[in-house]
């Protein structure tokens, strides 16, 4: 692709408007969940593609075997060898994008809607006739593994991989999505054929679709890239063995300054409790105003900053955050956030509050679809997480109908800092290094 084509395709994403309440659900591929926004203001066409393949799904002792065959996907299929399918990439302009989770593996395109049909004949073909070539397979490989070296090297990678272990356990979401390098060096070529024979199908797809198209012709393309997959779904993993290792763990490293990342149970997108947890979220650790903030920063100095969010995987919800501070300060600091947490539950937040989180929620949720990819994405994020379609039409008025008493409900329920685990990857004491404790 040339830079001056690449350049207008960059300025067209970032042009084209949000119709994100405006979603029509296709009959396009049996059994497959199509949200399709019509947009034709710019000539650009964006498709997510969620497939049940993330690396829940990987096979035991294959760690990262998910991650593997989502890297080789733009590396040659069918007749194209990985050269060749980039090159036809690139003529017309297509970008390719693959991102492996913990529960799907996402492929996201972006073509001019001039390139559409070949830009879905390349998807549908790398899905249904990988190639997998020894090359291709050995160079990616190699990458990961250089990646998974480097994330060792990482404070807050390292607390991020810690926390999840220690939380999930040894499997589903306990296990790095880029595996374990002994295993990954483990998988074979036909063991690969067999995770995309069985995961790249259509039973658990999920398809996002927008832009410059009309719904004959999406129907028409999609069925023609996709029609053929297996339809049959892969069984569903193993629910986590266990949720939460509450108490502080360290996991000691040399590093100036520890990476610490702390969470408790926390509702799924599609739970009634969410839109609540969402507002005491961002009322209790969000922006430079919120109680924790306020608590540990502002008034105690014991931290550069301190965060929450919510996280919705597809088997457990989380209440997530992160603290920045000095080696010796770090005891004090989750003493500290556990305090304000402890506070919020049993006393919620203020009606101001409320009022502005409520504003805030509502006013930043149109930012994610101010472009036909922004709104494919954010669509393919809410099929995942099991919404309906019309959620972004309903959403600012969901949000407007929590009540206060379901904020404190939800604050005393969910923000309890008895359940919280809170991972260092470092010390806390300077220059030295520290087994597991509690404070």
């Amino acid at each position: 692709m040339s830079l001056r084509l690449a350049a207008f395709l960059f300025a067209l994403l970032l042009l084209a408007p949000a119709q994100a309440a405006n979603v029509k659900p296709l009959t396009a591929v049996k059994g497959v969940p199509v949200w399709f926004v019509e947009d034709h203001s710019v000539p650009v066409l964006a498709l997510t593609v969620s497939l049940p393949a993330g690396s829940a799904y990987d096979p035991p002792g294959k760690s990262g075997m998910a991650a593997l065959a989502a890297a080789l996907l733009g590396e040659g299929a069918g007749q194209l060898p990985a050269g060749a399918f980039q090159t036809a990439l690139a003529a017309r302009g297509i970008r390719l994008e693959i991102e492996t989770g913990r529960d799907f593996t996402t492929v996201s395109i972006l073509t001019l809607s001039s390139g559409a049909k070949e830009a879905f004949h390349l998807l549908g073909l790398a899905l249904s006739k990988p190639r997998f070539d020894g090359d291709a397979v050995n160079r990616v490989r190699a990458q990961l593994l250089q990646d998974v070296e480097r994330d060792r090297e990482d404070p807050d990678r390292i607390a991020e991989l810690g926390f999840h272990s220690l939380y999930f356990g040894p499997y589903t979401y306990g296990r790095p999505v880029q595996g374990e390098p002994h295993e990954l060096q483990a998988i074979t070529l036909q063991e690969l054929h067999n995770f995309a024979r069985t995961h790249w199908v259509c039973g658990g797809m999920k398809i996002a679709l927008a832009g410059d198209i009309g719904a004959a012709s999406a129907t028409s393309l999609l069925h023609s890239a996709f029609g053929n997959l297996p339809g049959a779904a892969p069984p569903p993993p193993p629910k986590p063995p266990r949720l939460g290792a509450p108490g502080l763990h360290i996991l000691p490293m040399k590093t100036a300054q520890p990476a610490v990342i702390f969470g408790l149970a926390g509702p799924l997108r599609d739970n009634r409790d969410f839109l609540a947890a969402a507002l005491a979220n961002h009322i209790l650790g969000v922006g430079p105003g919120a109680h924790l903030m306020q608590d540990v920063r502002e008034r105690r100095g014991l931290t550069y900053g301190v965060s929450t969010r919510l996280v919705s995987y597809g088997r457990a919800g989380l209440i997530l955050g992160d603290v920045t501070a000095q080696s010796e300060m770090v005891r004090r600091a989750v003493v500290a956030l556990r305090d304000a947490m402890s506070r919020f539950a049993r006393e919620g937040p203020s009606e101001q509050e409320l009022a502005d989180a409520k504003q805030y929620l509502k006013g930043a949720f149109p930012l994610g679809f101010t472009s036909d990819a922004g709104i494919a994405s954010r669509l393919a994020e809410f099929q995942q997480q099991g919404l309906s379609a019309d959620y972004p039409g309903r959403y600012a008025a969901m949000v407007d109908s929590v009540s206060m008493s379901d904020v404190r409900r939800v604050a005393r329920y969910w923000f309890d800092p008895a359940r919280m685990t809170v991972v260092v990857a470092g010390s806390l004491s300077k220059g030295n290094t520290e087994p597991a404790d509690s404070p």
